[in-house]
């Protein structure tokens, strides 16, 4: 572990880029004639190292370090030590020499989705899977800043909801045996996570006993709410809260921030508005620009993953959705609508976090 300390002496001689309790530091460095990013966090005493090419591991560690990770440590030693001579002589030089040097694959951007769309005509096809009047009936519902407020919640009126919004989808339960006409309860036995805690056992037709049991939180823990089963952020909730500043009135939210899951989603509180049932649709600004094809796409880095890369972006932007700028190369290739120049100026590269300042220069 020596090696590991010798890095660790080294990254703690640069100021790092603190978040309240943790602190981190990001190094770009030229690994076998490619750029590689190095990103290390360190939090009670424990530093986590995450790249490309390797699994993240912590430092210290009671486990085997991977064959890659010790044959790349040499490396990342030369070179973080190389990066401490060019900072210690012009930190603003440094900086600009290796923003000049940086590949574009290693820097995160944002692109408008109608560019992605031209580019990418099968990715992600959101707004062509909607009808101009589901849109237009979908705009108005996502403009209401609140639903209709619910003065009495019980188990079976939650039920009922379910019942319309497994109904509005019936292909995609297809390939699980889909019945129409089943009852709320019925379906979301059927479909739903399973993990009620403790929902479906009040009193189906009591509000007293809905609201005992929503107070008492037991539930917690447990996914009541997941009526879409799927991942982490690939799940489709419906939950219910009290209204807020009416502490005797009810809210049904509907909570789905994959794009995946959008159309569903629409298609959902489309059919309980129909039916009379009121409901919110959460993050409704990005459900409107994703469905009007005007929000902004995330570029990640080609090391990062797809599914949780827009959680690195400034919330300002927007972003729920990525590419890797590797597929709208190959795009470009295929199709010649423009050119890598053309692209590379459409999309704007944000600004990055980079490792500079010593501590004692």
């Amino acid at each position: 572990m020596s090696s590991f300390k010798t890095l660790i002496d080294l990254v703690e001689d640069f100021v790092p880029i603190e978040r309240g309790s943790d602190r981190r530091w990001v190094f770009f460095l030229k690994v076998a004639s490619r750029w590689s990013r190095l990103d290390i966090s360190q939090y009670d005493g424990v530093y986590y190292l995450s790249g490309r090419g390797f699994e993240p591991f912590s430092c210290p560690t009671k486990r085997d370090v991977a064959p890659e990770v010790k044959k790349r440590l040499p490396i990342w030693i030369k070179e973080v030590t190389h990066w401490k001579t060019a900072v210690a002589k012009n930190p603003i030089a440094a900086q600009a020499l290796l923003l000049k040097r940086i590949s574009l694959y290693q820097r995160q951007g944002v692109i408008q989705r109608k560019n992605v769309r031209i580019l990418l005509p099968g990715w992600m096809p959101v707004s062509s899977e909607l009808t101009g009047d589901e849109k237009r009936r979908m705009a108005k519902i996502l403009q209401r800043s609140l639903a209709h407020p619910i003065r009495a919640m019980t188990l079976d009126r939650f039920l009922d909801y379910c019942r319309v919004a497994y109904q509005a989808n019936p292909a995609t339960f297809k390939e699980f045996g889909y019945r129409p006409g089943l009852s709320g309860r019925k379906y979301y036995e059927k479909y739903a996570d399973g993990r009620h805690g403790g929902l479906l056992d009040i009193k189906p037709g009591s509000a007293k006993a809905f609201e005992r049991w929503h107070r008492s939180k037991s539930w917690s823990g447990s996914h009541p709410w997941e009526i879409y089963r799927g991942g982490n952020s690939t799940h489709i909730d419906m939950y219910v809260m009290r209204a807020a500043g009416q502490s005797d009135f009810w809210e049904v939210h509907l909570c789905a921030l994959s794009s995946t899951r959008l159309v569903e989603t629409c298609r959902i509180a489309l059919a309980l508005t129909r039916s009379g049932l009121p409901v919110i649709v959460d993050d409704a600004e990005s459900y409107h620009d994703r469905i009007l094809d005007q929000d902004w796409v995330g570029v990640i880095p080609e090391n990062e993953q797809i599914g949780y890369g827009w959680q690195s972006f400034p919330r300002e932007w927007g972003v729920r959705d990525c590419v890797h700028l590797g597929w709208l190369y190959e795009a470009i290739a295929k199709s010649k609508v423009c050119s890598r120049r053309q692209l590379r100026d459409t999309i704007h590269f944000l600004p990055e976090d980079i490792t500079v300042f010593l501590k004692n220069p």
